[in-house]
C-alpha cells in the first residue's frame, strides 16, 4: 500500500484491521483464475476472437530452427484478423486488413490503452503475462483469450 495516499486520520483504523487480520495467507491459483475469469464478463458483449494459430502448438512446416524466444498468435473475427508476436521486449499487434482502431492491453496490473497505426500496426513494451487484447474494431469490441505463457 503506498503510504503517502493515506490519509493520517485513517492509519489507527487500518492498524486495527492490519492486527486483527494479520498476515493473509495467498490466494490460492484457482481463485485468482475464478476471479479473472469473473472480471471478464465485464466485456460480455464483446465477441472473443477465434485462435487460429499459436506458434506453440502448431509446428511450422518447412522451417529449420522454428523455436525461437518469440511467440505468434493469429485470430479472427468475422473478416479481420489480428497478428500477435510477443517477445521478451515487445509486443506487436497487426490488424488485418489494416484499420487505425483503439487497442487496450489487458493484464494483471491493469490496462493501457493505444492505438494501431493506419497500417493497423502496434509495437509496445512487452507487458507482464498474462494478458489479453481487447480491440475495438468498427463492427464492435473484440477479445482474445488470456496468453499466459
Amino acid at each position: 500500500m503506498n503510504e503517502e495516499l493515506i490519509d493520517p486520520e485513517f492509519e489507527p483504523v487500518l492498524r486495527r484491521v492490519g492486527d486483527a487480520f494479520g498476515d493473509p495467507e495467498p490466494i490460492p491459483p484457482r481463485l485468482v483464475a475464478a476471479a479473472r475469469d469473473a472480471f471478464g464478463w465485464r466485456l460480455v458483449e464483446a465477441e472473443l476472437a477465434e485462435l487460429l494459430f499459436d506458434s506453440a502448438s502448431d509446428e511450422l512446416v518447412g522451417v529449420r530452427g522454428s523455436s525461437s524466444e518469440r511467440r505468434s498468435f493469429r485470430y479472427g473475427s468475422g473478416d479481420v484478423v489480428i497478428r500477435v508476436h510477443l517477445t521478451e521486449v515487445s509486443l506487436i499487434v497487426m490488424i488485418e486488413p489494416p484499420l487505425s482502431v483503439v487497442c487496450r492491453v489487458d493484464t494483471e496490473q491493469g490496462n493501457e490503452e493505444h492505438r494501431t497505426d493506419e497500417l493497423g500496426e502496434l509495437v509496445v513494451d512487452a507487458p507482464e503475462l498474462p494478458l489479453r487484447l481487447e480491440i475495438d474494431l468498427p463492427g464492435g469490441k473484440v477479445v482474445t483469450p488470456w496468453i499466459t505463457g
